[in-house]
């Protein structure tokens, strides 16, 4: 039976409309701000690069650097030179005291929690995930806005009233609420606010906590002789989820002897480390009793856990989650163009370029164990992600790009994903595929500032942005036969020339891809004011920032980018801000001195990474060896 508009008014009034979580919710949150520190818009403590929606110029990490070297040096945030860094004690670096769910987060949990499969966190607003990084996790920017908590509130009240919709939902909630007599109703309530609770909280609750819960239960279904028990219960679980202890991820740590600025995060809360990195939501069974037994509180244990959880099929989920938002992948299936210009192009022509990304890199890093032919680069590495000679694509995807894209005899039939080898004077790895090169254009018109940039910024950690004061604009489509022509202004312009004799080099090797990715060697252009039409052929020549040679087309860039130390140093670097959920605090302006305080966790991990040869599955176990994953600052 449901609760009357009255009745659920009455609920919200017990509930206090959580108004009594409300204190400690806004508490933990200035928690958030004060732990992690201020942040430079822009600047080198700043979270992760732009994604899809970026203009591939602007926020970002700070620089990579000197992958693995064995003097120990990275690159410093700004880009020039080196720091040397002694790391002889634990540094874990400004770890937040509570971070909140993503909304991507918040799903998987209620989903695993509740069995809700409906995404209620769409409904949420999209300020509830930090707008300062890529991840959307920044733990710092995660800011509780009278319109999000409002808004929990109603998601809670839906995904409540779904999992208490009959007998049968409420006898998965606990078995106890299938056999229910009038006499075991109090008893079962109590039972489900424990269990369940202990799962939302991801701890084992107090007594005082289920009793709190157990009075939400007995006031509400005190309001009347009509509510039921599973109105009561409802109440409980809509409680539940808009509990600080839900929402956020609370880190107390155990205290290190000898050392009281640092502690260790041991039991449940290393459980829930794991789980939201490896899978993006709570701690399933297992992982609860790992943490219960000590597993969890050992270098050794940690590592054994990751392993098995990077080598579950729930991992697969978190990698293309990473993806989707480094790489301008996630809204190919909305991108539009001219009809008549690109008369081929459709959404589902988009969605297959981003699924044709995602199994790539699914492949790459979870499936080969075979190095390509005279490649130097591993099996599962990001190298060879990045020049890797074969692709998946179906039978649409493969007729979009046309025959001549792949190795001589090659024929797809079906909607199915199949693995095909590429014509490598036509295409090479990741870069090459027209998802990024699509995804990086906006209009009908390809861009190589935007496609520079992109590579500059998000794979080589740069932080380039635009500078302040200036108006920026595209320049005009009329202006040049080619875009190198167009574009060729900037050089110039001395207040652009700076940054674009860096961005210029790494997007011009890419206009032999169009604005839908397709592979040409001229540009189409038409005189506006004769009508007259010209096939120029592009000059599609570069280079890479501090690697030596040229290139003469995109295929050479992507095989110079893999040799470039910042490639490796800024996607170790990526994986942190997401890992850790935080900006980086990597500002070297204070000198060798006083080094900041993620330069050892930085410096730490680029050694493990470039020592298994850059292989992406060693990084993520290599980020829970880290001082940032194990241990904390003592608040």
């Amino acid at each position: 039976m449901k609760i009357s508009s009255s009745e659920q008014a009455a609920q919200r009034g017990g509930l206090g409309g959580v108004r009594w979580m409300l204190p400690i919710f806004l508490a933990l949150s200035a928690c958030t701000g004060a732990a992690d520190g201020p942040s430079k818009p822009g600047g080198d403590t700043g979270g992760s690069p732009n994604g899809a929606g970026g203009n591939g110029i602007g926020n970002n990490t700070g620089s990579g650097g000197a992958s693995g070297s064995p003097t120990g040096t990275y690159a410093g945030a700004s880009g020039t030179g080196e720091v040397t860094v002694q790391c002889n004690g634990i540094s874990p670096g400004p770890i937040p005291l509570v971070r909140r769910l993503t909304t991507y987060e918040y799903n998987n949990t209620v989903r695993d929690l509740l069995g809700d499969t409906t995404s209620p966190g769409s409904g949420l607003a999209p300020q509830v995930d930090s707008q300062q990084n890529t991840f959307g996790n920044d733990a710092a920017n995660q800011f509780p806005t009278p319109l999000a908590i409002a808004d929990y509130q109603v998601v809670a009240e839906g995904i409540a009233a779904r999992a208490t919709a009959d007998s049968t939902a409420l006898g998965k909630l606990d078995s106890c609420a299938s056999k229910l007599t009038a006499a075991t109703e109090a008893s079962c309530a109590r039972t489900i606010a424990s269990s369940l609770g202990s799962s939302a909280y991801r701890r084992v609750l107090t007594s005082a906590e289920v009793d709190e819960l157990v009075a939400v239960y007995t006031n509400v279904r005190a309001l009347s002789t009509t509510v039921t028990f599973g109105s009561g219960v409802a109440a409980m679980i809509e409680a539940m989820l808009q509990a600080p202890e839900f929402l956020y991820r609370v880190e107390q740590g155990t205290a290190m002897a000898g050392n009281p600025a640092v502690q260790r995060v041991t039991g449940r809360e290393m459980a829930t480390r794991l789980s939201y990195f490896f899978w993006q939501t709570m701690p399933d069974a297992k992982l609860f009793q790992a943490a219960d037994s000590g597993m969890l509180d050992t270098n050794e244990g940690v590592q054994a856990q990751a392993q098995k959880m990077l080598d579950d099929p729930r991992s697969h989920q978190m990698v293309a989650f990473f993806f989707d938002n480094l790489l301008p992948i996630a809204d190919l299936n909305g991108l539009t163009r001219n009809a008549a210009l690109f008369p081929t192009w459709s959404s589902s022509i988009g969605a297959a370029m981003r699924s044709e990304v995602q199994r790539l890199l699914e492949y790459e890093i979870y499936e080969n164990t075979t190095q390509a032919p005279g490649s130097p680069h591993a099996p599962g590495s990001w190298q060879a992600i990045l020049t890797s000679p074969y692709t998946f694509v179906n039978e649409a995807l493969f007729n979009f790009y046309g025959a001549s894209n792949f190795a001589p005899g090659t024929t797809v039939k079906g909607d199915a994903f199949t693995k095909v080898e590429l014509n490598t004077n036509q295409r090479l790895g990741l870069l090459t595929l027209g998802g990024i090169t699509a995804g990086n254009t906006i209009s009908d018109i390809s861009s190589p500032v935007r496609r520079g940039g992109f590579v500059i910024n998000n794979l080589m950690c740069k932080n380039l942005s635009v500078p302040t004061g200036l108006a920026i604009k595209a320049p005009d489509p009329y202006s040049g036969k080619t875009a190198r022509i167009r574009f060729g202004l900037h050089e110039s312009q001395p207040v652009c020339a700076s940054c674009h004799s860096l961005i210029d080099p790494l997007g011009f090797p890419f206009e032999n891809y169009d604005a839908v990715g397709l592979y040409r060697t001229a540009e189409h252009w038409v005189d506006p004011n004769t009508q007259v039409a010209y096939d120029t052929p592009i000059d599609s020549s570069g280079g890479v920032l501090g690697v030596p040679g040229s290139a003469q087309n995109g295929i050479e860039l992507v095989k110079l980018l893999a040799t470039s130390p910042d490639i490796g140093a800024c996607f170790a670097q990526n994986w942190m801000v997401f890992g850790y959920g935080r900006s980086l605090a990597l500002d070297t302006s204070a000198g060798p001195t006083t080094p900041p305080p993620d330069a050892c966790n930085k410096q730490t991990l680029l050694q493990q990474f470039a020592k298994t040869g850059f292989k992406v599955k060693d990084l993520l176990l290599a980020m829970t060896q880290s001082d940032g994953f194990l241990y904390r600052s003592a608040q």
